[in-house]
């Protein structure tokens, strides 16, 4: 883990070449029992449903320890096979330029706010994009809105997260495309995921989402076999074996940098889900 606000770098961007050699594999609280009907830029398909991001301990409100240092992340990525390949692909100060610290469990719509903030330069505030999303029907969940304000039961705290392919709506509200896919969808022919695409979409100048467990990203205590929390992926710096994340999760969280390994760790446990704007 890494929370360095302080020593995060920029570093130039480079534009994607073909990345080869790379052999690639996000804590949940609920996943939609049936997979919605996406947008009609989205290729989700009936292979698999979308995850619930920020909902119960998964999120936001919890401490976070000291920085956990490289030896220690990396005995918990052993079984994990990535070549370094070399490079920068996207644009590491989008990590910061529109960051800003979630005060609800609303990481999805937090990175949202973050990626219309990259595309038009006006980000909507926090308060803006909650209420969008709670007057916007969700099609993930059909009868609810996209994002409920409320009381969530589990923990306390306000709001009860929202469904990853209902960003797909927000997104186009502010004239933005994107699209939705994951491993299950990857392999039934629609778009892309994974390290290799990731760097590739980020080279292009897209703006990506992705689902991830937030104790291996933190390096904090809890259930480390599902995504649960939504962030932003700012860009991909083989060279340095590191890897920018928009994370809204805690005021420690700005400039977060992780490892390759511990990045594919964590998005893996999601399925490799990802939200990534179309070309422009």
């Amino acid at each position: 883990m890494s929370r360095r606000p302080s020593d995060t770098r920029i570093w130039t961007i480079l534009s994607a070449t073909s990345i080869a050699g790379l052999l690639v594999t996000g804590v949940g609280c609920s996943t939609a029992a049936d997979p919605p009907q996406s947008p009609a830029t989205s290729t989700q398909t009936a292979a698999s449903a979308p995850t619930f991001t920020c909902r119960g301990h998964d999120g936001s409100r919890a401490a976070r320890p000291a920085e956990v240092t490289r030896d220690e992340a990396e005995e918990t990525i052993d079984d994990a096979d990535t070549a370094i390949v070399g490079g920068v692909y996207g644009d590491p100060a989008a990590a910061t330029r529109y960051w800003e610290q979630q005060s609800e469990g609303d990481c999805g719509l937090m990175a949202t706010r973050m990626v219309v903030g990259e595309i038009t330069g006006t980000p909507p505030t926090e308060r803006e994009i909650i209420d969008l999303a709670a007057d916007t029907p969700s099609q993930c969940s059909p009868g609810e809105p996209v994002y409920d304000e409320s009381v969530d039961p589990t923990d306390g705290g306000v709001g009860h997260g929202t469904c990853s392919t209902d960003l797909l709506i927000l997104l186009d509200h502010f004239g933005i495309d994107a699209d939705y896919t994951n491993d299950d969808q990857a392999a039934d022919g629609g778009l892309d995921t994974g390290i290799d695409a990731l760097a590739d979409y980020l080279g292009d100048g897209r703006q990506a989402m992705v689902c991830v467990n937030s104790p291996t990203i933190w390096g904090t205590d809890g259930d480390r076999s599902r995504c649960g929390h939504m962030i932003t992926v700012a860009a991909i710096d083989f060279d340095n074996d590191a890897v920018y994340l928009g994370d809204s999760g805690g005021e420690d969280t700005r400039g977060e940098q992780v490892t390759i390994d511990v990045f594919e760790t964590a998005w893996a446990t999601g399925d490799h889900e990802l939200v990534v704007t179309a070309p422009r």
